[in-house]
């Protein structure tokens, strides 16, 4: 895919994982083969989603799509989460690996719902109290936004409504997600829609500070709407919602690109599933971890931006003065995001 479309592939994945989420309905009468895919979309759609379980993730690109990396991308996510409230920063342990140009990278993040931790290249640290209510209070006002719009998924404050996009869906029968019942659905895309939320949810992410969204455009111009359906072949998802509650268990996108530039074909796998749904979870803080200064060095190091001809002390005590301006002005912002995003620049 080309360089100026890598940002719609970021938000395309975020607007998936958004539709995953926002696709966790209950309750309701059992669902059958004979059900009326539409009712089921609506009953999976229009309710709250599932208070805890286990979330399992799997993304790869194979082809064009992958620019200059060597070799597919992939990527994976799992973990568990509990609600602590609704509204509120759940509790969660999320273990992620990515494969990218022949490197691997594991990373995680940890939130008890009083303090958070993230892990990089299985080492833990903790993340500093300023920085983590910050995150926790982003969250909660996103959340309050997402209410305020009568929407319920997760990213709903992004703008995105997934739930519009599923054209032609199909009651395609009994299936089984694990040792669950599930029914499976079928069905194509809209990408119009998609892209009209995809434009909105640019804007949004930039305005919440979200991480790996601040070199994204305000929005997406014509010009990237026209080469983004260009690009965008064919879309399809099967979805697995559960017979007894109609909570989403499994969904499935397969997406076809065709690199207007070089011809060449690429594919977007998305593999998203849940466990354990509304089982209680173990989620605790891990042990001996360390300060949240020495991630931010190991981070510059590997992205370049330590210098490389730097004692370790050095490159630490850099790291220790740029995160200490960083948490005073994340303090100071308070719960104001607009600031706290700002904030941000003095990590660069």
């Amino acid at each position: 895919m080309s360089i100026r479309l890598r940002p719609l592939l970021l938000l395309l994945v975020a607007a998936l994982a958004s539709f995953a989420v926002a696709a966790c309905g209950g309750g309701g009468e059992q669902a059958t083969s004979s059900t009326d895919v539409n009712q089921l979309l609506k009953d999976t759609f229009s309710k709250g989603s599932p208070k805890s379980g286990k979330l399992h993730l799997a993304l790869r690109i194979d082809g064009a799509g992958t620019g200059a990396a060597a070799g597919p991308v992939s990527a994976t996510l799992d973990g568990p989460f509990e609600s602590t409230g609704s509204g509120r920063l759940p509790k969660f342990k999320m273990d992620a690996a990515v494969r990218l140009a022949q490197q691997d990278i594991k990373a995680g993040a940890t939130s008890t719902g009083d303090e958070g931790f993230l892990n990089f290249q299985g080492q833990d640290y903790a993340v500093t109290d300023q920085v983590f209510k910050q995150f926790q209070a982003s969250y909660e006002q996103a959340q309050k936004q997402a209410k305020a719009n009568g929407s319920k998924g997760s990213l709903a404050t992004l703008g995105i409504d997934p739930s519009k996009w599923l054209k032609n869906p199909r009651n395609e029968g009994d299936a089984k997600v694990g040792d669950t019942d599930t029914i499976k659905i079928t069905g194509d895309v809209d990408v119009n829609r998609m892209l009209d939320d995809l434009s909105k949810a640019t804007s949004q992410a930039r305005a919440l500070g979200l991480q790996g969204f601040q070199n994204v455009p305000s929005q997406l111009t014509p010009a990237q709407r026209k080469q983004a359906a260009k690009e965008i072949k064919n879309l399809k998802t099967e979805l697995y919602v559960g017979k007894d509650d109609s909570l989403m268990r499994r969904m499935h996108v397969l997406i076809g690109l065709q690199n207007q530039q070089s011809k060449g074909p690429s594919t977007l796998d998305f593999d998203l599933s849940y466990t354990d749904v509304n089982q209680d979870q173990s989620i605790e803080a891990p042990s001996n971890p360390k300060p949240f200064n020495d991630l931010l060095a190991q981070v510059r190091q590997l992205t370049g931006q330590a210098s490389g001809g730097s004692s370790a002390s050095g490159g630490s005590s850099a790291s220790r003065e740029d995160l200490q301006k960083y948490t005073d002005c994340v303090r100071r912002a308070g719960t104001d995001t607009a600031k706290a995003q700002k904030c941000a620049d003095l990590l660069k």
